[in-house]
């Protein structure tokens, strides 16, 4: 059995994951289709899709090619994975409702802290 993986991803980077996608999304965040180690798509096709949505986005992301690397650790023959904000799922057939998680995400926030009260004090130029 696999232990399933989280990954700390900054807000930034998960942006980046919906800014390369040939369509938008109302179930997820962001989808991709993994075709080997190599190759990946930024949309989900379970079939070829035409030549001119075969767009390789490995390499523009770093935290997108970690999630197709752990991907194909979980089904070496690829498919197509969809990314949530809290989650990367898989499917096994394209009309399955039924998702497989695979890869946790948390939201890498930095801290607020609180500025620190200064003192104002004018300066005072005396003679």
């Amino acid at each position: 059995m696999l232990d399933i993986l989280q990954l700390s991803i900054h807000p930034e980077e998960f942006d980046q994951l919906r800014i390369c996608q040939l369509q938008q999304h109302s179930d997820c965040h962001a989808a991709f289709t993994v075709r080997g180690p190599r190759l990946i798509w930024p949309l989900a096709s379970w079939d070829e899709p035409p030549v001119e949505q075969r767009l390789n986005v490995r390499g523009w992301f770093p935290v997108l090619d970690k999630i197709a690397d752990e991907f194909l650790i979980w089904r070496p023959q690829g498919g197509c994975f969809f990314v949530s904000r809290d989650s990367v799922t898989y499917r096994v057939e394209e009309d399955d409702v039924r998702e497989v998680l695979f890869l946790q995400l948390e939201m890498h926030r930095m801290p607020v802290v609180p500025s620190r009260q200064v003192e104002r004090r004018d300066a005072y130029f005396g003679t």
